[in-house]
């Protein structure tokens, strides 16, 4: 079966990115599938159950040191022009000094992906866990792809020299490919692709023809950071409550702005309608939209520019499993949701917020109306079948797939913008077989 290592920034070893382990679970069906994240920082798997390896490479310890200096010592030129292009192709300050922070894990990663045999590298993240396969590649002649999802296209790091040495970048949402697109030269603007991430269909969960007199249930599954909109829905809450509509909301998921959120639920006194759940086991909470324990999803993310949401597979999942959303009018929202599968409301709007919910709180038929197209949509373009089956045919036109020969151990040839200051650290330091 062929090897593919699919690399991300810290799954299957973190709860954060959860939203891979369907397309993992998928991929495996049709890959011998490897994972390794660049920033792992506990070895602990907690994907256990998925037909694939989890390669534990440390954020920077001991052996990623190691394993780097055997990866410069059989190859030190190569890895010197690596290592200018970081130093010195365009990105920004903040890029260029992570780039290089991170060249001994590229080195690393060089090392073990030859020794596991890895035949194709499939990462996730345009910005450094890109940087740290695409000098993988040069330095192995491993062929590579990418996918960019959503804040990462905008961020100064290597776009182009990535895109370029890439076999192909999928992108997750119409809007953010065309973003990509307008970063790019011309001519490599047909190598960036649209493949939606996918979720699984579940069960449609029962629905009684007329429901009990009760609470409304809302469920935000969102990390908590700023652009996920948390304050924004906190003050639409708080006019609910004041409206006197009797509901509860969970929010799901933790960040930098937990602290932030947890002050606003208590500035609002919203205490008892409120709970925050933390990061909640992606099974968990998929099985809880499975058994039908909220009646409404609401996402209430805002937009600036280079900062904004893709598709969001927190409301891919809620309306898989028939439930109806709220969310605000922003990034690649729209490509998921319209007027016949949910309500769109523009952003830091709590008013209009507030309205929608109340709206769907008063009409059970029509919550039941949009949950069954929301289902339809999903069922219609973001199936995990679907999507993996189309990012699939992308991968087997990988060039050792292709039936093109890749020499292991070869480089992929330098920038020309690079050569004179590679040029000149091969003739300092040789090019080489060498041992330290």
């Amino acid at each position: 079966m062929r090897k593919l290592g699919y690399v991300s920034a810290r799954f299957p070893f973190a709860l954060a990115e959860q939203f891979f382990e369907p397309e993992v679970e998928s991929l495996a069906e049709r890959f011998d599938v490897v994972l390794i994240p660049t920033r792992a920082t506990s070895g602990r798997d907690r994907y256990p159950h998925l037909r694939a390896s989890a390669h534990y490479l440390g954020f920077f310890d001991a052996e990623v040191v190691r394993l780097a200096l055997r990866e410069f010592a059989r190859a030190p030129g190569a890895a010197l022009r690596a290592l200018g292009t970081l130093a010195f192709a365009k990105s920004t300050l903040r890029a260029r000094a992570v780039n290089l922070a991170l060249f001994p894990k590229a080195l690393a990663l060089a090392h073990e992906a030859r020794r596991l045999g890895i035949e194709h590298m499939h990462v996730n993240w345009m910005t450094s866990s890109a940087t740290i396969v695409y000098v993988a590649s040069r330095l192995t002649g491993i062929p590579f792809s990418i996918t960019a999802h959503q804040h990462d296209i905008f961020y100064d790091n290597l776009t182009t020299q990535k895109v370029r040495a890439a076999e192909f970048v999928r992108v997750i949402s119409e809007r953010n490919c065309r973003h990509l697109q307008a970063l790019v030269p011309p001519d490599l603007r047909a190598k960036c692709v649209v493949v939606h991430l996918g979720v699984r269909l579940p069960a449609a969960p029962a629905t009684p023809a007329t429901p009990p007199e009760r609470r409304l249930r809302i469920l935000c599954s969102a990390r908590m950071c700023v652009w996920k909109g948390h304050r924004y829905l906190l003050a639409a809450l708080a006019q609910l409550r004041d409206a006197g509509l009797p509901f509860v909301c969970d929010l799901a998921g933790d960040g930098e702005i937990a602290s932030a959120v947890a002050q606003g639920i208590a500035r609002h006194a919203l205490g008892d309608r409120v709970r925050m759940l933390g990061n909640v086991p992606h099974g968990a909470l998929v099985a809880s939209l499975e058994r039908g324990d909220y009646d409404l999803a609401v996402l209430a993310s805002t937009e600036r520019a280079g900062e904004h949401e893709g598709i969001p597979v927190a409301l891919m999942e809620a309306m898989a499993a028939q439930l109806p959303v709220v969310a605000t009018r922003t990034g690649s929202i729209p490509e998921l949701v319209d007027e016949a599968s949910g309500i769109l409301v523009a952003d830091r709007d709590p008013d209009a917020l507030a309205a929608a919910i109340a709206a769907l709180a008063a009409d059970p038929a029509r919550r039941r109306a949009l949950g069954v197209a929301g289902r339809a949509r999903v069922l219609a373009d973001f199936t995990t079948e679907r999507t993996t089956a189309a990012l699939t045919r992308l991968l087997s036109n990988s060039a050792p797939w292709r039936g093109e020969s890749v020499e292991r151990g070869s480089e992929v040839p330098l920038e020309r913008a690079m050569g004179r200051f590679g040029d000149t650290l091969v003739a300092r330091y040789g090019g080489g077989e060498h041992v330290l």
